[in-house]
């Protein structure tokens, strides 16, 4: 088993107050170290969810595109490409920044290597592997460890290419748990579309005991709000290296990561990167979902038909530059790899 350093790529900021479930995203955001000395790698690396704050949120297990709103991922490299109305690439070359996985089995939570930098589609379950678990309305824990318990919808091939920096699926693909009907199923307590949110929170963990979490639910960095552009992300980026790091700690808590859904992990090789590259990426899909008060009751919510959940946001990579890692180490702030 290979050891991993995580340094967080800054101190803790307080979480912004959400009235139910947002649809500004957030990003847990930290830089993984593999290895030492001149051979180390290092990994750039954002966790990103949809956050909530109430027992009745549900999210949908799914990432759809819906009308004229696509499915992408991509780093900016990837992003200067023309698209069509829908949002689907017609013609650019797809340069870049790649989103790595440690072992090439794609884009899928199935493998279990371990890496605390491997990119994966998440569809609610924060592990991979064995550790791949998420609930369904019921609280019934359902295992996505399994690639037949994964669902892609028409044109969703890119969720299956290991070593790309982009997925670019257009409006009538998505990807979602194989568990009960499709991405936008509403019926009966066992359809795991619109999941709970509340499942992976501090306060039911004795309930669910099977579901991954990082620590007591604080993060391995910051959490941090995605922007609407990438300029905006990149001015507000957490920045390891001019950030005021608190020395004699053993960790950087972060924010709570109560009623965080997890939309998936994208990560980049940034060894030797310098923060004049300015490496940022999009994460755009359509959130489907359940502002609620108590189980079962609230409003359902859609990208397909209202417009504030046709989610696209922004966000910066931290890139360590020379010498970020004697400070980080002297800060005190590097710790043992552990599952988000």
């Amino acid at each position: 088993m290979k050891n991993y350093l995580v340094a967080a790529s800054a101190i803790g900021i307080a979480a912004s107050a959400f009235a139910t479930v947002s649809s500004t995203l957030v990003a847990d955001t930290y830089i993984v170290k593999e290895g030492s000395g001149a051979s180390a790698k290092f990994y750039s690396v954002l966790d990103i969810y949809v956050k909530g704050n109430n027992a009745g949120d549900l999210m949908g297990g799914s990432v759809l595109g819906a009308g004229t709103h696509g499915v992408v991922f991509a780093t900016s490299q990837a992003t200067g490409v023309t698209r069509d109305a829908s949002g689907k690439v017609t013609a650019g070359a797809v340069t870049g920044d790649i989103f790595v996985q440690s072992d090439g089995s794609g884009w899928l939570p199935t493998n279990n290597s371990g890496s605390a930098w491997d990119s994966f589609i998440a569809v609610g379950n924060r592990g991979q592997g064995n550790a791949a678990k998420v609930t369904n309305r019921a609280g019934t824990v359902k295992d996505q460890g399994l690639a037949a318990n994964m669902t892609a919808a028409s044109g969703f091939s890119q969720m299956s290419v290991a070593g790309s920096n982009f997925i670019d699926s257009g409006t009538t693909s998505g990807w979602y748990s194989a568990f009960g009907g499709n991405g936008y199923s509403t019926a009966g307590a066992s359809e795991n579309p619109f999941a709970r949110m509340n499942a992976y929170n501090a306060d039911q963990a004795a309930l669910y005991p099977d579901l991954v979490r990082t620590g007591y639910q604080t993060s391995k960095g910051s959490l941090r709000n995605g922007d609407t552009t990438a300029g905006t992300a990149w001015t507000n980026r957490i920045d390891p290296t001019v950030t005021n790091l608190v020395a004699g700690t053993s960790g950087v808590g972060g924010t709570s990561l109560d009623f965080c859904w997890m939309i998936g992990r994208f990560a980049i090789d940034v060894t030797g990167k310098s923060a004049s590259e300015v490496i940022t990426m999009n994460a755009q899909f359509n959130m489907v979902g359940k502002n609620g008060t108590a189980a079962e009751t609230g409003t359902t919510f859609t990208g397909a038909s209202t417009a504030s959940y046709k989610v696209s946001n922004f966000f910066a990579f931290a890139v360590p530059a020379p010498g970020a890692v004697t400070l980080l180490g002297a800060a005190g702030l590097l710790g043992r790899r552990r599952k988000a």
